[in-house]
């Protein structure tokens, strides 16, 4: 299932890469969400070569909108998602069947690369391979540093159709709405598989719309922990590590705002990474992110000049 918006300049590659999968047996739901360019023709170009490509054409209504759009009209065992400018190897969606097959987990997980325009291709560094049991062993590997052992992301992932008839992306939500999209699923699983081999090509074309979009929309990842942190009230394992990852993510978040040069957001991410330092302090986290809130604490001025000297990463993602 792919949502796609003005999305011309790399779509064509997106369905290449769908085309030449090694595994034949597939639909496609290509969501034009009311693209004002090619996008639309491009997408119904290649409905017409394929009939296992379908194409909705919606009025612009968010990329959550789109991907639910697609998801109830999808009729398949397993739903996958991808972005309509990333590409995936030829077995991507082979190896990541057999690994579901074999592990019967309801949530089955690749790794990834990053694909630069000059051709260069990283490989997640944090990529694993593990089977993950039960609630808690699950919500461990959800909530394992910044972005998971068990990714935030919805793409590079399987999803058992039967298992997640009801979850629904959530259109209030600009950004991080498939993190919390991952969590509600990885809460109704029993058993998720993650695997090590590089298929899905997460490609940066250095102004993604998560990254476009943040200085606006940041407030809606605390926006998710608030829900995550509802949900875990008597959870006192996984309401730390719901602290845990909102800590995280507010120190990320002051490293990107100073950046992008809006400092006066900082005191507000401060004043929430403080928020959850107790939790913190008296869990497993690790001592480099305590640290962190400690200088963040003691001596903030000094934590702020330190991070306008440190460059963040392209790909550096929570």
């Amino acid at each position: 299932m792919i949502p796609a918006y003005n999305a011309e300049r790399y779509l064509a590659g997106c369905l290449d890469s769908v085309i030449s999968q090694s595994v034949d047996d597939w639909e496609l739901l290509i969501a034009d969400d009311g693209s004002t360019d090619s996008t639309g023709e491009i997408a119904d170009r290649y409905a017409l070569a394929d009939s296992r490509i379908k194409v909705i054409h919606l009025a612009n209504s968010g990329v959550s909108a789109a991907r639910n759009c697609c998801m109830d009209k999808a009729k398949g065992r397993y739903l996958a998602f991808m972005d309509a400018d990333d590409r995936l190897e030829k077995d991507y969606l082979k190896d990541l069947l057999d690994n579901a097959h074999t592990s019967g987990a309801e949530i089955t997980q690749c790794s990834f690369s990053f694909v630069y325009d000059n051709g260069d291709r990283i490989p997640d560094p944090y990529a694993v391979s593990n089977v993950y049991h039960g609630t808690r062993g699950i919500m461990d590997g959800y909530f394992s540093g910044p972005a998971g052992d068990i990714r935030i992301s919805a793409w590079a992932k399987l999803f058992r159709h039967d298992a997640f008839e009801k979850i629904r992306f959530d259109t209030d939500l600009k950004i991080y709405e498939d993190a919390y999209f991952t969590y509600l699923c990885c809460m109704k699983a029993d058993t998720v598989c993650a695997f090590d081999k590089p298929l899905y090509l997460y490609c940066q074309h250095g102004g993604s719309a998560m990254h476009s979009s943040l200085s606006a929309n940041y407030r809606d990842y605390f926006e998710v922990f608030g829900k995550m942190q509802e949900d875990l009230q008597d959870n006192r394992h996984l309401s730390k590590a719901v602290s845990r990852r909102k800590a995280e993510t507010s120190l990320w978040l002051m490293h990107l705002m100073i950046r992008e040069g809006r400092q006066s957001d900082l005191w507000e991410l401060r004043r929430t990474a403080l928020g959850e330092s107790r939790r913190v302090f008296f869990s497993p986290a690790p001592l480099k992110l305590k640290v962190k809130l400690i200088g963040v604490a003691l001596m903030p001025h000094l934590y702020f000049a330190m991070l306008s000297k440190k460059a963040v990463p392209d790909n550096e993602k929570v």
